[in-house]
C-alpha cells in the first residue's frame, strides 16, 4: 500500500511541471487534482487573517491570466458560450483594494469530496480551472513569506463575483 503512496506522490509531483494555456480548462498548475488529502482549516483568499501552516514558493512557471483581471469570471467562463467552462476562477492581488496583482503564487482548493486542486497565479494575478469540485469550497492563497485562509466556506468557484473592492475586498496577499 505504501507503494502506492509514493506512486502517486510522484505522479502529483510531474503534474505540478505542466502549466495550462489560455484556452485550457486548469489554466495554473493542476497539482494533486487527481484528489489526494485535503489542506488545514476552512480555506483562503479574504485577506482578513494571517497564516495557516507553511508558505508555497513564488513559481517561476506562469500560466497565461489572459484578460480581465478582477471581473466575474464565470458570467462567461460558464459552458453556456465559445468562452471554455471554469469550475474556479478569480484574481489575486497584493491589497484589499486591488492595484497590484500577485504573480506566482498558489492557490489550493478543496472541495467536499477533499479533492484538491493547485493553481498558479499568472502575471495578471488571474487563476481558473476547469476541473469538477463538489461544493463547498475550502479556499487558500500563499506566496511565500504570506499565507491566508478565507474565513468563509464558499458555495460558487466565481471568487471576484465576492471579492470585489466595495463588498469584501479583493482577494490577496498579505
Amino acid at each position: 500500500m505504501r507503494s502506492k503512496s509514493i506512486v502517486a506522490f510522484a505522479f502529483s509531483l510531474l503534474a505540478a511541471c505542466t502549466v495550462g494555456g489560455p484556452d485550457e480548462p486548469g489554466g495554473g498548475e493542476d497539482v494533486d487534482a487527481a484528489g489526494g488529502g485535503g489542506t488545514d482549516a476552512a480555506g483562503t483568499g479574504s485577506g482578513s487573517g494571517g497564516g495557516g501552516g507553511s508558505c508555497d514558493e513564488v513559481s517561476s512557471q506562469l500560466p497565461n491570466g489572459n484578460h480581465n483581471a478582477g471581473l466575474a469570471c464565470l458570467g462567461c467562463h460558464n459552458g453556456s458560450g465559445p468562452a471554455p467552462r471554469w469550475t474556479v476562477a478569480g484574481t489575486l492581488y497584493a491589497s484589499s483594494s486591488g492595484g497590484t496583482p500577485l504573480a506566482g503564487a498558489t492557490i489550493t482548493v478543496t472541495d467536499a469530496n477533499n479533492v484538491t486542486v493547485r493553481l498558479v497565479t499568472a502575471s495578471n494575478g488571474n487563476f481558473y480551472t476547469g476541473q469538477a469540485l463538489a461544493m463547498p469550497l475550502r479556499v487558500k492563497a500563499s506566496r511565500c513569506p504570506d499565507t491566508r485562509q478565507m474565513m468563509a466556506t464558499p458555495m460558487t468557484g466565481d471568487c471576484n463575483s465576492c471579492h470585489q473592492v466595495a463588498t469584501n475586498g479583493r482577494i490577496h496577499l498579505p
